[in-house]
Parts: structure tokens; C-alpha cells; sequence
């Protein structure tokens, strides 16, 4: 078992007597078994090891126990240990017990700068992971199981132990003479987890006695699986996507088949951390389908703080569906360079004799005709505000030219407008008033620009 975890060691290159691990160490055979052998590796390796016990203050006096034991343990080894116990009243939960541990690690792994968090994870685990993926429902990406190296926000979590078995975990226990923690709630089928380790596995070997390399190897299939999946997906992607700012293009996006179009929602869910099942994927399915011709487009509500946007232009997600608004404005009385928040506007007189080429509208620039005293505010929309598009004669409502231009709801207020009381000359980006219109050499430039 040491050769092998020297050789994992080697493998993602994390011998070196510079670096510092934190080690998940509940003092559980498993934990001990790898706390263990990393320490005899170390002696020679001389990186820095540190061991984690949480006590999730359920059990009383027999946690305590557990927790001297793990202390005794690293005295005897001068292993430096961190211990933390949580408050009475935790959730006796998988679920609560797994986010408190992993709010634990990562508060741990950025205390003492830590180069990788080492997880105590085995070949036994993986196939009770996977078989509980299967009984609630999982595909390809679920059947990869636990990963020897991934990723927990910042942290770099290493498990050389996923080779091994349990029952090579209890021998080497054994024989190096280690006193490893024997939580009772382990043996408690209430908790899904030992349901399968004790009743489902256990018959699944009568079937076949090596269960665990053969669920093992179907990991390492779905491992292969995903990775070409995931390259032809990243060239497809490419092609789908605005290469400025990265949303997906609606147009392009519809056209991939519904199988392609479900898998990039699904890494969606997965890479924001966001509950997923085949029902939430066909409800983000059929939003995309619903409104991908919508001018101004729709928002889904994904959690408190994120929606999804879907328009005939784009597919985004939004973080703040109404961003804090503006409500201060600038005074425009000559040209020059003026600074508005975030973003730059400038003023200048247009000295050339040629004609120029004209912006598109969509453009932060514009070619103006200023015939009269210079005299204008900058500010954000306000309600009430009203324009004379380009080319119109008459005025219209800001709002209903928004509208018209298919400009997204949580973007109006952030579109800079150059006016007079509340008439608009120039909205940056969308639309010139008729009022400013150039027919021959312009007079003026308008112009914004970021900070």
C-alpha cells in the first residue's frame, strides 16, 4: 500500500519537501490507515502534514473519545492536528454533516496555506457512491464516481486510497498495530450509505465477490466517457457562443440537437453548483425553446440571487436583476472629457472635411449636428423620459423605443442618455435623436467609453 501511495504522490507531483498538506482525519479506519502511511512517507519526503478532526458533537462522550484518540495518535507521531467541534443542534444529516465538513476543510486548507487536502476515500466508497447515484437516478458524468484529484472551490483534494478496498484498509490497520475510531453510527442502516455497505453490497457480492473493481472499472469507462464528451462538446461550444463576451447566441444554440442542447444545460447546473435531475433540465429546456424569439427577452429564476436569461439575441445568467440605479446626473456645457461613474463620456468637435463613416446605433459613438448652445445632462432614464428616433417625426416614450429595440429589462438602467429635461438625444448604444441628426459634415462626436 505505501509504494502505491509514493507512487500516487508522484504522480500529481506533490512529493516535495516544500509543500503542506491538511489531512481529513475523523481517526476511522480509513483515515487512520492514510493519516499512516502518509506520515511514514513523509519522514523521508519532509513535506508538512496537518490532520483535521470536526466533531460533529452527535454522539456525546463517545465523539469526545474519538477526538482524544485522534490526538493521541498525532502526539505519539508529532503530527500537528486542528480540531473544531460544532454547536449542539447540527442537523443529524448526511447532507448537513457533508457541507459542515467541507465548510471545515476549506476554512482549514486557507489557515495554514495549504498545497492539497487529502481525503481518505476508498475503492469500497466509490461503489457505494455509485450505487446511490444509480438508486436516485444519474448519468455518465455520476457514473465516474469519486475522482482521485478534484477540486473543492480552491482546494486541490487528493485520494491515494481509492485503489484499496476496506478490507485491505482493516489489514494494514492491523498489522501496523493502529487503534482506529469505530463510530457506532456506521453500523446505522437509517443513513443510506450503510444501508448499501451493509445490506445491498453485501448481497451483490454473493453475486460477485469482486462488486468493487468491477464498479471500479465502470468508473474509470464514464471517466474516458466524459473526457471525450467534454472535448467535442468545447470545439461545438465555439461555434454557439459571442467569442466577446461569451454568452450563447440563441440562434446558433436552437439549432443543436435537444441531447446536445440538455447536456450543455446540465454542465450549466453542475458548474453552478445548482441542484439537477432530468425535470429541472426539460424546465430549462423548454424556457430556452419558449422564449428564444423574444426582442427583449425572459429571466427564469435559478436561486435568490441568479436568473437565467433567454432573448432572441442571447442566453446568459444574471446575478442582479435590478442593479442599483443612478439617480445622480452631470452637466454637459462644452465639450471635453467627463467622468460618470464607471464609465467615460467625451465631447468633441468634429474638425474633419470629409465626411465620416457613421457608427451602427448599437455603437458607443455617434456623429452629431449641435446647432445651438451646448447645454445637456447625463444621467440614466428616469420615468416619463422621451426621444424622436432617428429618421421619426414625432417623439415616443423611452421606454416603448427599448422595447422596440429589444433591449433587455435589467439593462435600460444602465444605458447612459444624453438630454434636456426629459426629451433624449442620444441614448449610448441604441439610438440617436432625430433632433441631433447630421445631414452633412457632422459638428460633433459623441462618445463613451469605460474607465
Amino acid at each position: 500500500m505505501i509504494n502505491k501511495v509514493k507512487n500516487f504522490l508522484k504522480k500529481h507531483g506533490l512529493n516535495d519537501s516544500n509543500k503542506t498538506f491538511v489531512v481529513g482525519f475523523s481517526g476511522g479506519y480509513d483515515s487512520m490507515c492514510m493519516l499512516d502511511i502518509l506520515y511514514r512517507i513523509s519522514e523521508k519526503s519532509g513535506f508538512k502534514l496537518i490532520a483535521l478532526h470536526l466533531n460533529h458533537n452527535w454522539r456525546g462522550r463517545e465523539a469526545e473519545i474519538e477526538q482524544e484518540n485522534c490526538e493521541r495518535y498525532c502526539k505519539e507521531k508529532n503530527i500537528q492536528i486542528y480540531t473544531e467541534t460544532l454547536p449542539v443542534g447540527t442537523p443529524k444529516t448526511e447532507t448537513a454533516a457533508r457541507e459542515k465538513r467541507q465548510e471545515f476543510f476549506k476554512k482549514c486548507y486557507k489557515k495554514f496555506n495549504a498545497d492539497g487536502l487529502f481525503l481518505a476515500h476508498t475503492k469500497s466508497d466509490n461503489t457505494e457512491t455509485i450505487l446511490y447515484r444509480l438508486s436516485k437516478g444519474t448519468g455518465v458524468k455520476g457514473l465516474c464516481g469519486i475522482l482521485e484529484n478534484s477540486k473543492l472551490d480552491f482546494c486541490d483534494v487528493y485520494r491515494p486510497l481509492m485503489p484499496f478496498s476496506r478490507k485491505d484498509i482493516v489489514r494494514y490497520c492491523t498489522v501496523n498495530k493502529l487503534v482506529p475510531n469505530n463510530d457506532s453510527s456506521n453500523f446505522d442502516t437509517k443513513y443510506a450509505r450503510n444501508f448499501l455497505r451493509h445490506q445491498i453490497i453485501s448481497e451483490l457480492k454473493t453475486i460477485n465477490p469482486k462488486i468493487e473493481d468491477v464498479i471500479l472499472n465502470l468508473s474509470k469507462i464514464a471517466i474516458s466517457e466524459q473526457n471525450i464528451i467534454k472535448e467535442y462538446l468545447s470545439k461545438i461550444k465555439t461555434q454557439v457562443t459571442d467569442k466577446k463576451e461569451g454568452f450563447f447566441v440563441t440562434e446558433k444554440f436552437v439549432e443543436l440537437s435537444q441531447d446536445v442542447q440538455n447536456k450543455f444545460i446540465l454542465d450549466f447546473l453542475i458548474e453552478h453548483n445548482l441542484d439537477y435531475d432530468s425535470k429541472k433540465v426539460d424546465e430549462i429546456y423548454e424556457f430556452i425553446q419558449k422564449n428564444a424569439n423574444r426582442k427583449s427577452g425572459k429571466t427564469l429564476s435559478l436561486t435568490k440571487d441568479l436568473w437565467l436569461f433567454v432573448s432572441k439575441e442571447k442566453i446568459c445568467t444574471i446575478e442582479d436583476l435590478e442593479p442599483a440605479k443612478i439617480k445622480d446626473e452631470i452637466k454637459i456645457d462644452k465639450c471635453g472629457t467627463y467622468v460618470f461613474h464607471d464609465k467615460i463620456f467625451k465631447l468633441e468637435e468634429y474638425k474633419d472635411s470629409k465626411m465620416p463613416v457613421f457608427p451602427h446605433s448599437n455603437e458607443p459613438a455617434a456623429y452629431v449636428q449641435i446647432d445651438d448652445k451646448i447645454d445637456f445632462r447625463l444621467r440614466t432614464r428616469l420615468h416619463g423620459d422621451v426621444i424622436q428616433p432617428f429618421g421619426m417625426k414625432g417623439t415616443m416614450k423611452l421606454k416603448k423605443l427599448f422595447i422596440n429595440k429589444g433591449i433587455e429589462k435589467f439593462k435600460r438602467d444602465e444605458i447612459l442618455l444624453l438630454c434636456k429635461g426629459q426629451e433624449i438625444f442620444w441614448a449610448a448604444g441604441v439610438c440617436v435623436s432625430e433632433k441631433l441628426r447630421a445631414d452633412k459634415l457632422p459638428t460633433h462626436m459623441l462618445k463613451i467609453e469605460d474607465r
